[in-house]
């Protein structure tokens, strides 16, 4: 089992402790993926990434008590989430094509029902680096991931979902708008994110969003050096700042993401 630090290990095991007291013979397995798996977990930043293997559909009344747990955990821990999905093995194994729904919190809050995409970026992390808390091995699960499937997914989103998220933030007086110029989070957010899905569709292999801004810091030109480093501070718990304008931080951080998000597409086009 990889390392994980003692007190986010505490929470993990008050979070199964809780599921098997209230609802017994549901849980079949637990593992645990993301920035705790790549060895880049910062309390009071990273969320615990998590699937639970439950042996059938979670039922209306079983989760009302899961959103429960949460929501105690969520109080009682309020430095880190637990973000994750409650899962049967037969969907972890299928091609989605057909399936029961999954269970989804994020930030600790019920956030509905998925299929689990044996071809995510959650599945492929599973497979390469999932640390194993109850339950048989991740590798006697058949889950085969195809990277063409998810490089393409994950074309999809950075031209989807982060084209918007930047557009967003241009639009004058909205909640992103604001928060491009007030809120490391945001810059942060968006930052080292397109900088991760960089790193993914070039290296065909994942990363911490600090492994992913260390990346780039080698890969990209030195005027985007300062906006990376900005970003890396707050998983970093740096208080050092590399600007004294917060307009100049946000057209930065907006510009990188356009240069990234066109990067992206030219190298995965094949272009020089």
């Amino acid at each position: 089992m990889g390392y994980i630090p003692k007190k986010v290990k505490f929470i993990i095991d008050k979070h199964i402790e809780m599921i098997e007291e209230r609802l017994p013979d549901l849980l079949e397995g637990y593992y645990i993926y993301g920035s705790l798996s790549l060895g880049k977990f910062h309390y009071g930043f990273s969320d615990i990434d998590f699937i639970a293997v439950v042996n059938r559909e979670v039922s209306e009344e079983e989760l009302e008590v899961l959103k429960y747990i949460h929501n105690s955990i969520n109080k009682k821990y309020r430095k880190t989430t637990l973000d994750g999905m409650y899962v049967m093995e037969e969907d972890i194994e299928s091609l989605n094509k057909e399936g029961d729904r999954c269970v989804r919190f994020n930030d600790g809050k019920f956030e509905g029902y998925i299929k689990f995409n044996r071809n995510s970026i959650d599945a492929y992390q599973l497979k390469k680096c999932g640390i194993v808390i109850k339950g048989k091995d991740i590798e006697d699960y058949k889950l085969e991931v195809n990277f063409d499937i998810l490089i393409n997914e994950m074309r999809n989103n950075l031209n989807s979902y982060w084209v918007n998220w930047m557009n967003g933030c241009k639009k004058f007086m909205s909640s992103k708008y604001i928060g491009s110029f007030v809120s490391l989070k945001n810059i942060e957010w968006g930052v080292l994110g397109v900088s991760r899905l960089y790193y993914t569709l070039n290296e065909k292999d994942i990363t911490s969003k600090v492994g992913a801004g260390e990346y780039a810091l080698s890969k990209v030109p030195a005027k985007w050096h300062n906006i990376i480093k900005e970003s890396m501070k707050l998983r970093n718990d740096s208080k050092e700042s590399y600007y004294k304008s917060f307009s100049k931080r946000r057209d930065d951080a907006l510009e990188y993401m356009d240069y990234i998000i066109k990067e992206s597409n030219r190298l995965l086009d094949g272009k020089k």
